[in-house]
């Protein structure tokens, strides 16, 4: 009985050295105690005087030695300081989370001793990948991160995996095997379970009272890491496996909108006429120097008087299949919409031109290559296509591939050209490196808050770039009607928000439609022949030049291509179509008002 009591005398002199502490913090900074749910720390206690009252019957030590039990709470102090992203974040945030880290190590090491490793060494990596993550972008792993993740491509991981950062991966692969070595030699000291699973208990039941201390108004889950930030991951693997099962499901599931009857009242056949559907990468419409950017990222595009720049232009989704989705149907939101209305009822309105007597040609970059969720739905999305291609290294290498395409067809051949490659993609590499319009110019994002302007000149480079590629496209089509529609699916991360690169966003808990990225590149441009065709080709383009500074959406595309060509079927809607008078501005989540373009190189 005297060894029993000395034991937790022992223990006590460790346990308590950091809640009061706190408690002195607490006074100090007049913070309150809030009220809070007593079920769990009463639930922990009874589990306690459970396990402890069998240690007393079994005359068995109840808890771990003094020096393990300071050992042990060294080591969830080194774990928290390094792994933990809002150890620091708030007045006792720290030692809430210790106690609760060194509860966590005495559970997992009493119930499932080695194989525990296999659950906290993962854990803890992809939280030290989180603390870079955040200190470099301005973001943490959530679903959206993590669904971008599963999809992204090589090129898009070697623009994070730089030397620095591999060094830092490498030194902190290192740290955590010193750290589960040191670990593994103060847990195996214990030889029974039950003084772990008491002290475990014990612990955790601290960490929880410990709150009492944190208002109402300041809790997070932060404070009680690591198993808030454990389920926090699994949930958002889930999510984010889901979320990318979903969007091909979706798409699958939709029907063709050639099973209702359509027809089309301007083309015959035998007019040569050439529509260019162009889904850009990436292109925010506030780095154009078609809308006010001071660097001249669109000079081509600039000059031509055929030019209809839509400037409020709101995209749907922050990846490139969601908004894939609702381009190209008649979706008017993306898939995490409940409302029926918003919801795609049909299938590609390629489809419809292919029923009524157009070729449709697709062309890709390298990304539609892979067996990955993107390929998967832009090849549902494209499946009238009577050819597909994939451009090998630089987009611009499809330039050709239409070339061959326009000498094996009839010059009468109404034809569909839908394009969508790797444009101002991360990485930000898609230029004439050789004679870059904008320098200096780096393409990685190590850390590219602090190489803001290099990273900014890269897009912008990916921007004059994507100029030039017009160009190209539309010299190639010199001679045949044509017009060109280019729309880009998101935008990109730059820094003005606080954030950098795609799909997560930061600390400042904006949604994507609040930020400059969901603010999209899109614009209109025909040949000079081309509304002679048709005498319906003048009065559509006549309302798409008094429709573009309305704020439109990805959800006008779809009605738009009908209303152009006067193509009928009961999926169109003439509110959402930007050649009808009867066009109705985009409602949906939008960020702030446009405002004038940043100075080159400031944020």
């Amino acid at each position: 009985m005297k060894a029993w009591l000395q034991s937790y005398c022992g223990y006590f002199t460790v346990v308590l050295f950091l809640p009061l502490l706190l408690a002195v913090g607490a006074l100090c900074s007049r913070q309150s105690a809030f009220s809070f749910s007593w079920e769990l720390p009463l639930a922990l206690l009874l589990l306690f005087g459970i396990s402890a009252g069998w240690c007393y019957y079994k005359r068995r030590a109840p808890l771990p030695s003094v020096r393990s039990l300071w050992l042990l709470t060294v080591l969830a102090i080194v774990y928290d300081c390094c792994c933990n992203i809002g150890a620091f974040n708030a007045p006792g945030q720290l030692p809430i989370s210790i106690f609760l880290t060194a509860g966590v190590l005495c559970l997992l090491w009493a119930l499932l001793r080695y194989a525990a490793l296999l659950l906290w060494l993962p854990f803890l990596f992809f939280q030290i990948v989180q603390f870079a993550s955040y200190n470099q972008y301005g973001t943490r792993i959530n679903s959206l991160v993590l669904a971008e993740t599963l999809e992204a491509s090589a090129d898009e991981l070697a623009a994070y995996l730089t030397g620095n950062n591999l060094l830092y991966l490498t030194a902190a692969i290192i740290g955590l095997g010193l750290l589960s070595f040191a670990q593994v030699r103060i847990l195996r000291g214990v030889r029974e379970r039950m003084p772990l699973i008491n002290v475990g208990l014990l612990y955790c039941f601290i960490s929880v009272m410990l709150g009492a201390f944190v208002p109402s108004n300041h809790r997070s889950g932060d404070y009680y890491w690591p198993v808030v930030a454990g389920a926090e991951l699994g949930q958002a693997a889930y999510e984010a496996v889901c979320h990318n099962q979903a969007t091909v499901e979706l798409v699958e599931q939709l029907e063709s909108p050639t099973q209702q009857p359509s027809s089309i009242n301007t083309l015959k056949g035998g007019e040569g006429v050439v529509l260019i559907v162009h889904v850009g990468e990436s292109v925010r419409a506030d780095r154009m120097s078609l809308n006010g950017y001071e660097k001249d990222t669109t000079p081509w595009l600039r000059q031509q008087k055929q030019v209809i720049s839509f400037t409020d232009c709101i995209s749907a989704a922050y990846d490139t299949c969601q908004a894939q989705i609702a381009i190209l149907t008649d979706a008017r939101r993306d898939i995490h919409e409940t409302a029926p209305e918003m919801l795609a009822r049909t299938g590609s309105v390629l489809d419809l031109f292919r029923a009524n007597g157009f070729d449709i040609y697709s062309f890709f970059g390298r990304r539609a290559g892979q067996k990955l969720k993107y390929d998967r739905v832009i090849r549902l999305l494209t499946q009238c296509s009577k050819a597909r291609f994939n451009a090998p290294g630089s987009p611009w290498t499809a330039i050709p591939q239409m070339a061959d395409v326009l000498r094996n067809t009839q010059k009468g051949d109404n034809l569909v050209f839908f394009i969508n490659n790797e444009g101002s993609h991360t990485p930000f590499y898609h230029y004439d490196r050789k004679n870059p319009p904008f320098t200096p110019s780096v393409h990685t994002f190590e850390n590219p808050s602090s190489l803001a302007l290099e990273v900014n000149n890269a897009y912008d480079n990916t921007v004059h770039y994507t100029d030039e590629y017009v160009r190209r496209v539309c010299h190639l089509l010199q001679g045949r009607p044509f017009i060109y529609i280019y729309v880009s699916d998101h935008g990109e991360y730059l820094g003005h928000d606080g954030i950098w690169g795609r799909a997560a966003l930061g600390e400042n808990e904006l949604s994507y439609h609040e930020t400059d990225g969901s603010r999209v590149g899109m614009f209109i441009l025909t040949s000079p022949d081309f509304e002679s065709v048709h005498p319906h080709f003048t009065q559509a383009v006549s309302q798409l030049r008094s429709h573009a500074a309305m704020k439109v959406g990805h959800e006008h595309i779809f009605h738009t291509l009908l209303g152009l060509f006067d193509i009928q079927t009961p999926y169109y809607n003439p509110a959402l179509d930007l050649c009808s008078s009867q066009a109705e501005p985009y409602t949906g989540p939008s960020p702030a008002p446009v405002a004038p373009a940043p100075p080159s190189g400031e944020l």
